[in-house]
């Protein structure tokens, strides 16, 4: 199980930190329709917005682990994660620690629990074909493609993924996004996946300029080592409690039991 979780934790983390949040730039490669570039712009702009601005909690639920963390950006850049509860219990100084290191590590620095990647994303170096325009909703068919800065583990396994991003048609707001391989890869020797599936809902957290937030990310995983041992591997990220630092709330504390 350890030769398969290293791979598949580097490959899926980099497609959820790629996908929320990006500061997106312009691309040798065609330019995606106008409302999925509406879409990614508000994504985009959405991070530093979320990361100066607001407090809320993240809850990540994992094969073997869940993890339940603040961020509030009042407080300084190096205090503003809190790990409140690992498996329900107050974790160790040490592991709280850890975990509110990796949390600013994975979102990047400044940019709070955005989910943020750098410039050149391989959302705006995809190819965006319209599918359905009913109601209020328009569905693009999307074929991943690795931007200038997707690093070797993301650009693999792009090839191998096919999905749907969803746009409204009034503001251009993104609603989701799904992607799913269309067929078995090998993101190392001697691992096999057999399905893959990436889940993003997206939600704006109040009308006009305020944030749109990946609220809900969702990976899971299946395969083999080796061709004799499987594995099924999920995670799940659920942000929630929003709440503007000006707000009179006061900030989540730790837990106590």
């Amino acid at each position: 199980m350890t030769h398969a979780r290293t791979p598949i934790r580097r490959a899926r983390r980099a497609l959820v930190c790629g996908v929320a949040l990006a500061a997106l730039a312009g691309t040798a490669f065609a330019a995606p329709p106008k409302p999925v570039a509406d879409a990614l712009a508000q994504i985009s702009a959405s991070g530093n917005k979320l990361a100066s601005g607001w407090r809320y909690k993240q809850t990540i639920t994992g094969t073997q682990q869940s993890e339940k963390l603040a961020y509030d950006a009042s407080q300084p850049e190096g205090r503003r994660w809190t790990v409140l509860s690992v498996d329900g219990k107050k974790p160790s100084p040490e592991k709280a620690r850890e975990l509110a290191g990796q949390a600013k590590q994975a979102h990047g620095k400044g940019r709070g629990g955005s989910l943020a990647l750098g410039a050149d994303s391989w959302l705006m170096t995809s190819h965006y074909r319209l599918v359905d325009s009913s109601g209020d909703r328009l569905v693009y068919q999307i074929e991943p493609r690795p931007g200038a800065h997707s690093d070797a583990a993301t650009a693999s396994m792009l090839k191998h993924l096919s999905g749907q991003f969803v746009v409204a048609k009034s503001d251009h707001r993104p609603v989701s996004l799904t992607l799913d391989n269309f067929e078995t890869f090998s993101p190392r020797f001697g691992v096999e996946i057999k399905s893959f599936q990436l889940k993003i809902l997206f939600r704006r957290l109040a009308a006009g300029s305020r944030p749109v937030v990946a609220q809900k990310v969702s990976t899971e995983a299946k395969g083999k080592v080796f061709w004799i041992k499987g594995f099924d591997a999920r995670t799940r990220v659920v942000l929630s409690d929003f709440a503007p630092v000006s707000s009179a709330a006061k900030p989540p504390v730790a837990a106590t039991h």
